[in-house]
């Protein structure tokens, strides 16, 4: 093993991964227009801002979504004397009446059913392109590698025109750039606007009462060439125009619920105006370099596509999967990295997290109002933010767990409890409380907890210990909550959630009479047991690593956590989903909830318990058996714990079913109706079949599937601040690189195909690793 530098190692790894996926472009591109189908045009966006060109002529709309544009309702909180209802509901679970004790937390806690607010769009960009010649050919592509979505139209006259749409994150714009060479008069709307000199403004604001007010700003260039018409701007010379948008709105985004003292309403034509005598080409180039600091940090080649394959439109070669073929490993490196790209363009420094729908959304009552979603949603928006080196786009997650403070600690006081807690949903006013209508929907209390979680992978991945110092507060109001929550089951004495559901799932139980009867409370079931045992290891972790181990929470929470009851493997080899051996309800359910201590959680010692390695086998399994994985996100879940049960035959497996079933032509997860978490889910699962970093070890290629014998990957991070790049060939390693960066430890283990050696590699420095390196 030979030391270099660092900067000078990443120089060759980039160029020889450019030289290998030569002749490759990762683009999305289709031959026609969208049409009225929202959800497969492209997505553009800059975290705050999003939108989506349709590539219609010549009536081209473009979606424009502000990630604060909210519907409000009433505030949603718990009834004040909600720990009273609480233990009426844990003394009805704890004599056995499962479903007496979830009608009386319907009608109680739920209170007939409350939601979440919904996100919603600030409108649509019209552009009229004035012409009698009829369309001849269409091209509409979206290039990961820029961030621009374009569309060539020639027309049957010969004239062409390019439009191209990209946002900018530090400009905080949207922009439209169209060229043509033919003299083809141009008209600009939008919904709702009025057209004032060379721009159009739209004032508004979102549904309900004190919601969400926006001002969005839309600037037509060069305004010599713009003349203004009741409610559009015309262009009727040809040539180059830009259309730049701005949106400005009154949401605090530091305090929820919160508006901004007046003055905001001029904040969008302030952005606008700061960019007076800046070129469309500079702030294009502005755009692409902010969007490739990201980008082009991963690369991933797994294989070589035909050039017959390669021609062909993005749907077509999808299609060439629904029916079957594994001749297209381009088209998988591509889903992978669009699944980077989602999260680039949806969740930026200083945004709010990527919803349900990451930024883009049309409707004004949105699916489950593209809200934040915490019983797992949310969550796998960022799972693939540490591995494929986007660490900074994992703020906006941290962020929102800060934001949502005060109303989570207000929603435990009312239950009687220390610390703070969420529902399994929330929007943009961070309302804490009991959402849904039905208990199996919506009986959750560590929402919160899950989010909590991902405080410390942020640690792990980067050893900052400024992240666990500045969210200490969290962390110990989060086991807070857990401590409070607990009780001594009266049979054992070990300390169980009670009540206690497994996420949007129910059993069935024999009632009094021995009538089979459904119902979704018990006590301590799997998934929250491995939550509580998750936030207590997390917090004993934080402490040690903070020399806080001598505070009284602290010490508690040592004395506690052997009392918690741990989940056990049933009779049949599976892992008990509830802790006592009720019959599944919905034997294939989407919901894998009860994994969480296996992924992402590690509370399965999946290398070290071969038993409750094989029940987690074994549950996974069963669901498939029984028709789990409907949805995107749950395929995605299921490729992830595949890829870290180190099945590649079975991640692969499930990596082309969610390409076959679940993905719209436009690469989108297909939930159905389209929901962005499957994105992000599975190109996770692509950086766990290839690189694992649990336990203080890196895994090479530890689900490495047949289907790819050639490859190399570049960029991947590893626990331990660390970066991989990797070569394989014929299935084996050709050759590995690990980059250490500054709060890395020095040394390392790593394993390949069941073999470990230890690697010394100073921060700032790297080390090469070659396959005899194994046999020494």
């Amino acid at each position: 093993m030979k030391m270099k530098r660092f900067a000078y190692c990443v120089c060759l790894w980039l160029a020889a991964l450019s030289a290998v996926a030569d002749g490759k472009s990762l683009m999305i591109w289709d031959n026609a227009g969208a049409g009225d189908r929202w959800d497969i045009a492209y997505p553009v966006g800059n975290g705050r801002l999003g939108a989506m060109p349709f590539g219609n002529f010549p009536n081209e709309k473009i979606l424009l979504n502000e990630e604060t544009i909210w519907h409000r309702g009433p505030a949603k909180v718990m009834p004040e004397h909600s720990f009273e209802h609480l233990e009426a509901v844990r003394r009805l679970e704890a004599a056995g009446d499962y479903s007496g004790a979830d009608r009386v937390f319907e009608e109680t806690l739920q209170q007939a059913g409350i939601n979440p607010d919904s996100y919603q769009p600030f409108g649509w960009l019209q552009i009229e392109y004035v012409t009698g010649s009829q369309l001849r050919q269409c091209r509409r592509e979206l290039v990961l590698e820029t961030g621009i979505a374009k569309t060539v139209y020639t027309l049957d006259n010969g004239a062409e025109v390019v439009q191209s749409v990209f946002a900018c994150g530090s400009d905080d714009v949207l922009a439209v750039t169209i060229a043509t060479d033919g003299k083809i008069p141009i008209r600009v709307r939008v919904d709702g606007g009025s057209a004032e000199g060379h721009e159009i403004i739209k004032r508004g604001a979102a549904t309900g009462p004190n919601a969400t007010r926006y001002v969005g700003r839309i600037r037509v260039l060069p305004a010599e060439k713009v003349r203004a018409g009741d409610q559009f701007l015309e262009v009727s010379e040809s040539g180059q125009i830009t259309i730049l948008v701005a949106i400005a709105t009154d949401l605090d985004r530091r305090n929820p619920g919160a508006k901004l003292a007046d003055g905001w309403q001029g904040q969008a034509s302030q952005t606008l105006d700061r960019l007076t005598g800046v070129s469309a080409d500079s702030l294009r180039l502005k755009a692409v370099n902010e969007h490739r600091h990201y980008f082009d940090r991963v690369g991933l080649d797994l294989g070589k596509t035909s050039d017959a394959i390669l021609s062909l439109p993005t749907g077509e070669r999808l299609n060439r999967i629904k029916a079957g073929c594994h001749d297209d490993p381009d088209l998988i490196e591509t889903y992978f990295q669009f699944g980077r790209y989602l999260l680039i363009a949806s969740s930026r420094p200083g945004s709010f997290p990527a919803n349900l729908q990451g930024i883009w959304n049309p409707h004004d009552k949105a699916p489950w109002g593209s809200d934040f979603h915490l019983n797992i949603n949310l969550q796998m928006n960022y799972w693939l933010a540490e591995t494929t080196h986007l660490a900074e786009l994992h703020e906006p997650l941290l962020d929102f767990i800060r934001y949502c403070q005060p109303t989570g600690r207000d929603m435990a006081r009312r239950l009687g409890m220390a610390g703070w807690c969420m529902g399994h949903a929330t929007d943009i006013w961070a309302n804490a409380r009991i959402m849904s209508s039905r208990v199996y929907w919506g009986g959750s209390f560590f929402g919160g907890q899950w989010m909590v979680l991902h405080i410390l992978e942020h640690y792990r991945f980067s050893r900052d210990k400024s992240i666990l110092e500045k969210n200490w507060d969290i962390l110990t109001d989060s086991a807070a909550f857990v401590d409070a929550w607990l009780i001594p089951d009266p049979a054992t004495g070990q300390m169980v959630a009670r009540p206690s559901s497994s996420p949007e799932n129910s059993f069935r139980y024999e009632a009094s009479g021995g009538k089979k009867t459904n119902a979704a409370l018990s006590a301590g079931n799997t998934f929250d047991q491995y939550m509580v045992l998750q936030v207590l290891h997390d917090y004993l972790e934080a402490a040690e690593i903070l020399g806080r181990s001598d505070e009284r929470l602290v010490k508690k929470i040592k004395d506690l956590l052997p009392k918690v009851y741990r989940p056990r493997v049933a009779a049949d080899g599976r892992l008990m989903e509830w802790r006592l051996p009720f019959e599944e309800a919905e034997p294939g359910h989407r919901h894998i909830s009860h994994v969480l201590g296996a992924y992402p959680g590690n509370q399965i010692d999946l290398d070290g318990d071969p038993r409750m390695r094989d029940a987690v086998r074994r549950s996974l399994e069963f669901r498939l058996a029984h028709g789990g994985a409907k949805t995107g996100w749950s395929r995605a879940w299921t490729i992830g714990i595949f890829a870290h049960l180190a099945d590649g035959a079975q991640a692969y497996d499930n990596l082309h079913a969610i390409l076959a079933k679940s993905t719209l032509p436009n690469l989108w997860d297909n939930h159905p109706p389209f929901q962005i978490d499957g994105n992000f889910g599975a190109a996770a699962a692509v950086a766990e079949m290839l690189l694992h970093s649990h336990g203080d070890q890196i895994k090479l290629f530890p689900a490495l599937p047949e289907k790819w014998p050639d490859g190399m990957f570049s960029g991947l991070r590893a626990r331990g601040d660390y970066t991989v790049n990797a070569v394989w060939g014929k299935g084996a390693l050709t050759e590995a690189r690990i980059f250490a960066g500054n709060n890395a430890t020095g040394q390392i283990s790593v394993s390949y195909k069941g073999k470990k050696i230890k690697v010394c590699v100073k921060p700032g420095e790297s080390a090469g690793i070659a396959p005899e390196d194994f046999s020494k």
